[in-house]
């Protein structure tokens, strides 16, 4: 009986002894799915590798007229009256690109010196799918022995549960006409999110309001509601300043969403739905009588001189700032009046938001020119501003603290040329003081006619001839037709496309470019209208398809943590600037 284990042990090893002295001849081929397949099918293409310890990756990047996909890889080990073998299969997942019968070359593969060839494969490519419907899923694939998703797909699957909802969150709801109210708009969501697009317009009746710019990446949060995790994302945020009193509405705001209905496909179609937030009332009171026309908010005032120091015939800048939380579209800075020892003129003002998470804050800043008309220590006054408070429930005055500048020099007079007579000249006598106390120069050499003096009238003429033709020709006719226009948005889409660092950066460029070029504002722009504006335009469909693939993959990886790689980023950004020099060419 001990015996018998033993024999087996011997007789395994011999197999495996002739193997490595014998070895299996080598054999590369391949294979293919089927010969023709629809534009929304998938052809399968293998490699098999036989006798090759780990064959090299193939490299499928030059095929044309087809898509890789996904790849996978499959390894069989097996005896065989005696003799072991080990093969290695390469699987290829290909989307058409366009229809026609296109030809798969013979893939050839070196191995110690050797060159090996597979056959060549002759597909045919129609419109629509050649796989019937009832069994377009057990013939996916995804389905295959050799997928490593085997193990899911070969579950039952239903449909996946709809679990999308939209809530909204408001920092106050009884605040003071002309008071920040900090709005948020959350996405509770058990779905695997792709896409979010605002379908309502923006504007928000009765208020003054201020976006948050959408950031590249949305980091979510987890949150448990009635027993269920959902992942929750702020998708918008805004700041709104009430300009009427009463209950005032901010209406519902409705968005379109779309999801994955399966995680293990990334063939999925997507699924959209539309979901809407609530009402919500605000009331909203009168500020009190004194504080009428007064900013709202909480403002800090300071003012400074760019010098403390500086000569009569220059112009001294003032910097008067103020910063705080409130709507500063209607803050205005004071000024300087102006007196006996300075003139002040218009000043330059800017104004600068900081979007931080708890209150819309910035600064304005008035830039204010002053001119001196007296030397000496020059005293400013100070400078008061106004505004209400809401958090104190009185109007508040900020004074400024009183400065001096020392200002130096005799100021210039400004000489005024006259024509006066002859008697008047000699009259005068002071008048010629300088011919008789200053140095007499040659007079025989005159400027106009030297050569320095043509050579400048010319150029000066040149310049005048280009201006003229570029004011009058270039702006009025050439820059302004539409074959100018759509270079120039082509090639600044272009350039923005190739400066993208990361992946959610994409979808940017694209609004831009769906919004210059199409006139699609972005509330509207979404997959059903770029398809829609596409096809009746003649864009192809493998055009179409990739270009909403590039924009749904890029909006999501905001939502997403996993990152794509910088090859993949690259091949998706040279593959979009093909498509714009395509799509662009038949969109007039």
């Amino acid at each position: 009986m001990r015996q018998k284990p033993i024999l087996i042990f011997l007789i395994i090893q011999l197999c495996l002894v002739s193997g490595l002295l014998f070895p299996e001849n080598v054999e590369v081929s391949a294979r293919v799915s089927a010969e023709k397949i629809g534009m929304d099918d998938v052809l399968v293409y293998t490699l098999s590798f036989k006798g090759i310890a780990n064959p090299n990756q193939p490299d499928l990047s030059s095929l044309q007229h087809f898509q890789v996909a996904q790849t996978s890889r499959s390894m069989r080990q097996e005896f065989v009256n005696g003799v072991y073998s080990q093969s290695m299969d390469y699987i290829f997942y290909l989307r058409p690109t366009n229809t026609g019968i296109f030809n798969i070359p013979p893939f050839t593969y070196e191995y110690q010196g050797k060159e090996y060839k597979t056959s060549s494969f002759s597909i045919q490519v129609v419109k629509g799918s050649v796989t019937p419907r009832n069994s377009r899923r057990r013939n996916s694939l995804f389905d295959r022995d050799d997928d490593f998703f085997a193990p899911f797909n070969r579950r039952p699957r239903a449909t996946e549960e709809v679990d999308v909802k939209m809530k909204i969150r408001v920092s106050r709801k009884d605040v003071v006409q002309g008071e920040q109210i900090q709005l948020r708009i959350l996405l509770y969501a058990r779905n695997a999110i792709t896409s979010i697009n605002m379908l309502s317009n923006p504007t928000i009746p009765g208020f003054w309001q201020e976006w948050y710019p959408i950031p590249k990446t949305i980091d979510g949060t987890e949150e448990n509601v009635d027993g269920k995790n959902y992942n929750v994302f702020e998708i918008r945020r805004v700041a709104l300043f009430p300009n009427n009193t009463g209950i005032v509405t901010i209406p519902s705001l409705k968005f379109e969403v779309a999801f994955r209905d399966n995680s293990y496909s990334i063939f999925s179609e997507n699924k959209r739905v539309t979901r809407s937030t609530p009402e919500v009332k605000i009331n909203v009171r009168k500020v009190p009588g004194q504080a009428l026309g007064q900013p709202v908010g909480e403002f800090s005032l300071n003012v400074r001189p760019m010098q403390d120091e500086i000569d009569i015939n220059d112009i001294l800048t003032l910097k008067v700032s103020i910063s705080g939380k409130g709507n500063l579209k209607v803050v205005e800075p004071p000024v300087f009046d102006n007196c006996d020892y300075f003139k002040v003129y218009k000043s330059k003002i800017t104004r600068n938001n900081d979007y931080n998470e708890k209150f819309l804050s910035g600064t304005v800043v008035a830039e204010v020119p002053v001119a001196f008309k007296k030397s000496g220590l020059i005293s400013f006054p100070e400078l008061s501003f106004t505004y209400y408070s809401p958090s104190q429930g009185k109007v508040i005055t900020k004074t400024s603290r009183p400065f001096a500048v020392k200002v130096t020099g005799t100021k210039e007079k400004q000489e005024n040329a006259s024509t006066v007579s002859r008697t008047e000249v000699v009259k005068t006598g002071e008048d010629i003081d300088f011919i008789k106390n200053g140095s007499v120069y040659n007079q025989g050499r005159y400027l106009h006619q030297t050569g320095i003096f043509t050579f400048l009238t010319v150029v000066f003429f040149l310049a005048n001839l280009l201006f003229f033709l570029k004011i009058f020709v270039f702006d009025r006719f050439i820059s302004q037709s539409s074959l100018v226009k759509n270079k120039k948005i082509l090639t600044n889409t272009i350039k923005k496309v190739k400066e993208v660092k990361d992946y959610g950066e994409i979808f940017l460029v694209i609004e831009y470019y769906l919004k210059e070029k199409a006139g699609l504002g972005l509330a509207v722009i979404n997959n059903y209208s770029i398809e829609e504006f596409f096809e009746k335009h003649g864009v192809g469909n493998s055009d179409i398809r990739d270009f909403i693939r590039i924009k749904s993959e890029s909006e999501s990886a905001r939502f997403s943590p996993v990152k794509k790689t910088e090859k993949e980023l690259k091949k998706d950004i040279k593959l979009l600037v093909e498509i714009f020099k395509r799509v662009d060419g038949k969109i007039k």
